[in-house]
Order: C-alpha cells, then structure tokens, then sequence
C-alpha cells in the first residue's frame, strides 16, 4: 500500500472515529432531552391533577413512581383511546414529541452533513493526488514509446503505484539495452553486408569483362553462345542483388537521412520509366503514364525514384509480351497517390500478406528471375517519407500497387 492509500485511511478512520463518538453525544443528549420532556410532561399532569382534585395529592406521587401492571396499562390505554389518544395519533398533535423529533433530526443532518463533506474531501484530495501521479506515469510512458528511453519514473514508494513504477523502469531499461544490441546488430550487419558486397564487386567485375569478351569473339558452336548469354543475365541479376543489398542494409541500419524538396512526382515517374525502355522494347511490352496534373511533393527523389523502380521492375518480371504497364499519378484532398498496375499473372493470395517481405519467392512465381527484394525496399523507401503501400490483385488477372503519401496541410 502506497503512501498516499495509508494517509487516505487513516483521514477516513479519524472520520469516522468522529462520527461515532458524535452519533453516542448526540444518543445520550437525546436521552436527556427526552428524560426532561417526560418530567415536565409529568409535572404538568401532576399540577391538572391536583388543582382539579386536591383529594388526591398524598396518593398522586405514587402514581407516578410505582410499577405498573399490565391490566392498569390495558384499562389506561383504553380509556384514553375513547380520547382519541392512541399510537396512530399525528405526531404534531405531541408537541413535545415534535420538538424533539425536529431537534434530533436537525442535529443528526448537520451531523451527517459534516461527515459527508469530510469524506468528500479526503475522497477527492486522494484520488487527486493518485491520479495526478498515474497521469505523470502516463505522460512518461507515452515519452518513452516516442523513443525517450532515459526517462526514468520514481519508484521510491510504497505500495501498488512504486511497483508498477519500478516493472516500467525495468522494462526500460531491458528495453534499452534491447535496442543499443538491434542497433550494434544492424551495423553490424550492414558493416559485414558492405564488406562482403565489395569483395564480391571485383571478381563479379571480371566475370563480366571475360563474359563480353568471349561474346565479342566468334562463337560457332550455338550452345556455348546460349550459355554465355545466360551468364550475362545472372551477372546483371548478381550485380542487382549486391546493390539492392547493400541499400537495403543501410536503410535497415538507419544510417539513410532523407533530403526531401518539391519534386515534380511526374517527372520521378518520367525518369523511372525511361530506365526500363530498352527492356520492355526488347520484350515487346509497353508502360504508360497517365497524370491528372503536374504534382509536386517533397521527397528525396533519388530513393523515390529508386522505389518507384522497383515497383515498374516488378510489373516487368510479372507480365508476358504484349502486355502494358500503366503508372498513373493524382491527387486527392488527403493523398498523393502513384499506382502501378500490369495485366500479368497477378498475385496468388496466399502470397499477399509476405510479398514485401525480404528475399521472400513464392512457390507460384519460381520461375521468375526477381530477387525478392525489390518490393521490400520500396516498402521501406515509401514508410520512411510517411507514406504506404497498398496492393490489389486478382490471381490470374493482374496486379496494382498504390504507393499512397499524405498530403502536408497546416491546420
């Protein structure tokens, strides 16, 4: 129990303390009180008596101070019913009895009354002082969550609020010490992912100059010619891995700051697309831009158009000759929208919810030469501009990405 709990209790015990021995005041005033209506009642019955017969004042003591039979109190109660004198009579018809009720009720509503406020007023000053302190830890929590993991909360107290107070601290601090750990791993990772990409840049640089040196020599035998031809395809994909990975390690690693200007978003697209021209000329394929109108919108336009690469790239590996790819841009009063959709082979869904996973390669696409990269690093290219990705497809019948960003406006 918490220090703030024990002094609540104790402010209630006195309370209440002083409501009992305020109700027994009050109990034993009123048994004055009534003592006091009953002689004077007496006396007044006592003075009727003997001024209306004077006969009877030796005996007339004795009617008041002698024990009573139960016949005596029948053949009195009876004899002042015919008066109209019985239990049902009004209490007003008493005016002594009503004095006294009002007397008593009047003090036991102040009575009550004090208490009332008393307890009010401890009730509200604790819950005050408790919830202030659940708001303070509150405010401190939601700190912590948006990445201050130095603050820590005062766990120095008692009772219920100090232990939840110091399990918040030690998950802080395993917290902390969780992410100094993600962050050496991640530079690590990036670290070795470098290393292990420039050592792989130099022989992968050879193998490529032998390969085009051989494919410039006169080749007769057609097999050796195919084969080099497809030794050229898995270099260029070995060279796109090692690149992607290393881009994708670093914004992993969190060492990428963004430069964010105006950009015109139709001219990202613009460039993206005359990447690929040579490509989808060569598969006899087409893509298309469509814009409502000239956007602008900050970005860094060399990681965007990197993103808005991939996306066209994997509507390229995903479609047959003869198809079109459609890239459309608009704007709305929430969003900056780039869509791109293909007519090709679409996505099956049991691959929807793992697709911008990395190095993921579903089981229905094996014989597709991606490298299961490329979505994952426009997924992570968009999140860091404050953006999102969101896919639609029906397996057989094509597939649309929206790359989604929310339009900056000052409230």
């Amino acid at each position: 129990m918490n220090k703030e709990a024990k002094v609540f209790l104790i402010r209630l015990s006195f309370v209440l303390l002083a409501a009992m021995l305020l109700t027994q005041a009050s109990v034993y005033m009123n048994s004055v009180r009534m003592k006091q209506e009953m002689l004077e009642h007496d006396y007044e019955l006592a003075g009727y008596l003997i001024g209306s017969y004077p006969q009877l004042a030796k005996e007339l003591p004795a009617v008041f101070t002698s024990a009573k039979s139960n016949s005596e109190l029948e053949a009195g109660k009876e004899l002042l019913e015919t008066a109209g004198y019985k239990s049902d009579l009004r209490r007003q018809m008493l005016p002594a009895v009503n004095s006294l009720y009002q007397k008593n009720a009047m003090i036991h509503s102040i009575i009550s009354g004090v208490i009332i406020v008393f307890i009010f007023l401890i009730t509200i000053k604790f819950m005050k002082s408790h919830f202030t302190k659940i708001d303070q830890y509150q405010q401190k929590v939601y700190q912590i969550m948006n990445g201050d993991i130095e603050i820590r909360l005062d766990d120095q107290e008692e009772g219920s609020l100090g232990r939840l107070a110091s399990s918040i601290n030690t998950m802080t601090s395993s917290l902390h010490t969780h992410i100094k750990k993600e962050k050496h791993n991640r530079l690590f990772l990036k670290e070795t992912l470098t290393n292990v990409s420039h050592q792989l840049k130099t022989p992968l640089s050879a193998m490529v100059m032998y390969n085009e040196i051989m494919q410039d020599e006169p080749i007769d035998n057609e097999v050796i010619a195919n084969f080099l031809r497809k030794s050229e395809r898995e270099l260029e994909r070995m060279q796109t891995l090692i690149t992607n990975l290393l881009k994708l390690a670093k914004l992993d690693a969190g060492i990428i700051q963004l430069h964010k200007m105006n950009c015109i978003l139709n001219d990202v697209v613009k460039q993206a697309v005359e990447s690929f021209e040579t490509r989808v000329t060569h598969e006899r394929k087409a893509i298309e831009i469509t814009a409502d109108e000239t956007i602008s919108y900050p970005c860094d336009k060399e990681w965007l158009l990197e993103a808005v690469s991939n996306l066209i790239k994997n509507a390229i590996e995903h479609t047959s000759a003869g198809s079109t790819i459609q890239v459309h841009l608009e704007r709305t009063p929430l969003i900056v929208k780039i869509s791109v959709r293909d007519d090709g082979e679409g996505i099956h869904p049991a691959d929807l919810h793992y697709i911008f996973k990395p190095f993921y390669r579903s089981r229905f696409s094996q014989n597709k030469q991606g490298t299961g990269i490329g979505l994952s690093l426009a997924k992570t290219v968009v999140e860091l501009h404050g953006g999102f990705i969101a896919v639609e497809s029906l397996h057989g019948k094509g597939a649309v990405f929206h790359v989604n960003f929310p339009c900056l406006t000052k409230l």
